[in-house]
């Protein structure tokens, strides 16, 4: 079954509304999740994760703002039943602690250096990375720190196949850094927060998706259901 689903080469969302609409996104795939607070980036890519796991793919999951008990609690509360991936070995957890820490642009440095090692020794096996936030390791980083990270994560989908998934907030690059890091990427997922009817909406918005066989109806609007994960709402949301 797993080599099956390699060979199509693209992971589907794992949500039939998002999956008529969008398709699916051609692997292997270096793809930047953007968006503010609460906007639902971790929710998406916990989301991807289920169906990745699901169509056979072997999941690497680092997350800085959970530990790994809460983040199979999130999923398994919103009907991701991930525990029995986990078990196997084919869902991965890595926890790393960065709040209270001094930041600096040397320990970011460190903290970026240390995240690719890890992907490339120890978690080198993983098809697919999510990376959930690095916010807090950028924020305060080099420039060049920075480039030379999401170059590596590049030549890491190119030469060898790996995809990544890479959760940030807007505010932690200048506008010019971000539009290069964005420029590295295959896929640039923009989420954000809209007031409908005096009722708050999250809408996700693919700016960019290269070699998707779908560009049309690329803005969704969705709430968080806990027995259903991402419900997706009528089109006319989004644009409000």
């Amino acid at each position: 079954m797993r080599a099956v689903q390699r060979e199509e080469k693209v992971l589907k969302f794992g949500n039939a509304e998002l999956d008529r609409r969008l398709g699916g996104i051609p692997l292997p795939s270096l793809t930047l999740v953007e968006g503010p607070n609460d906007s639902g980036k971790s929710v998406l890519v916990q989301q991807l994760t289920w169906s990745a796991l699901n169509s056979g793919y072997r999941v690497c999951y680092i997350t800085t703002e959970d530990t790994t008990r809460g983040l199979l609690a999130h999923m398994e509360g919103l009907s991701w039943s991930v525990s029995d991936f986990f078990l196997k070995g084919d869902f991965k957890i890595t926890s790393i602690h960065v709040r209270g820490i001094r930041w600096n642009s040397e320990v970011s440095k460190f903290f970026l250096i240390g995240l690719l090692n890890f992907v490339k020794r120890r978690e080198k096996n993983s098809d697919i990375y999510v990376i959930d936030s690095l916010t807090h390791i950028i924020t305060h980083a080099e420039e060049k720190d920075i480039l030379e990270f999401f170059s590596e994560c590049r030549n890491l989908t190119d030469m060898e196949g790996r995809s990544f998934f890479i959760t940030l907030h807007p505010y932690a690059l200048n506008q010019e850094l971000l539009i290069r890091v964005r420029s590295i990427s295959d896929g640039h997922f923009l989420l954000s927060i809209k007031n409908f009817r005096d009722k708050n909406v999250l809408v996700l918005n693919i700016a960019k998706l290269r070699g998707a066989m779908r560009t049309a109806n690329n803005i969704v609007s969705f709430e968080v259901d806990p027995n259903f994960g991402m419900k997706i709402l009528p089109f006319s949301m989004a644009r409000a």
